[in-house]
């Protein structure tokens, strides 16, 4: 075998990197994935330290009513006098919690139904699809506003309401995985050996499902701070003096003329945190599956 041959061959005492270190140097060259990351990280940190960054609290009166942006208030402050800036800080934790609470809602139902329709089959996937069918024949915007109807008007409800919202989409992705895994020779392996089917499905097949479930429950968080900020901008959501970003926008919408940064900067702050899940989930798809990349 010549020299060249020989450099060529790939040393077998070579550490081998595993999948999810491959996927993870994957997302890190991702450029959109790392903007919305930086994105993201900024507000949490605001969101975590509210208190010692914003320079007063959410609901102090601090000077004169729609005072424009200035060195004093870099945000300007309210139709009550109160600092925007401080406003939106403290927001940020109204939001942040709204969008993870309310997928946690979505997601343990939604991916449990999905799971058992998928495995079990038979009489039990079809109960559970015309019931997945019947939930997703309402738009979740919709279905949002039928919860919020009956449960009434608050942060948590907003939270109910989207999370039980989503349950269908989860479902029927999970369930489509399922689907899938569940002709893997690794899943028969497992029954053959005397594993219980709820053993296989949390150990077996969940597992290696979660990749389109980690990406979905990503872009779900941005959608659900947009779909909360709406409602809560409807005043189903959040009620005053709540910091909340929605209910901000909706309080300066009749001011845009006078006083336009009370709706604008609440508004550029529900954008930023919804195009960084966006960015971060589309990281994180072609991470995990390179070949879904589009052309």
């Amino acid at each position: 075998m010549s020299a060249e041959a020989l450099s060529a061959t790939p040393d077998a005492d070579a550490p081998r990197r595993s999948p999810t270190r491959l996927a993870f140097a994957r997302f890190v060259r991702h450029r959109g994935a790392m903007v919305g990351s930086v994105l993201l990280v900024t507000w949490v940190i605001l969101a975590i330290f509210a208190d010692a960054i914003a320079p007063y609290a959410p609901n102090e009166l601090v000077s004169r009513a729609r005072q424009a942006p200035s060195a004093d208030h870099w945000l300007g402050t309210d139709q009550l006098g109160r600092d925007m800036l401080s406003r939106i800080i403290h927001g940020a934790r109204i939001s942040l919690v709204l969008g993870f609470v309310s997928v946690l809602f979505g997601m343990i139902p939604g991916v449990t139904l999905g799971l058992i329709a998928g495995y079990v089959g038979g009489w039990v996937d079809a109960v559970i699809s015309r019931i997945i069918d019947a939930m997703l024949a309402f738009p979740s915007i919709i279905l949002a506003l039928i919860i919020i109807a009956t449960l009434g008007p608050g942060i948590l409800n907003v939270m109910i309401a989207v999370g039980i919202s989503s349950v269908p989409e989860y479902a029927r992705l999970t369930r489509g995985s399922v689907l899938a895994a569940r002709a893997q020779p690794y899943v028969e392996a497992a029954w053959l050996v005397g594993n219980p089917a709820r053993r296989i499905m949390a150990q077996h097949i969940l597992p290696n499902t979660s990749g389109p479930l980690i990406v979905f429950a990503t872009l779900q968080v941005g959608n659900a701070v947009l779909v909360g900020a709406g409602l809560s901008f409807l005043g189903l959501g959040a009620q005053p003096p709540t910091s909340e970003w929605g209910l901000m926008s909706a309080e300066g919408r009749d001011l845009l003329r006078r006083a336009w940064w009370i709706a604008t900067f609440p508004g550029i702050a529900i954008l930023t945190v919804v195009i960084g899940f966006n960015l971060i989930g589309d990281g994180l798809r072609d991470a995990i599956d390179p070949k879904s990349r589009p052309v």
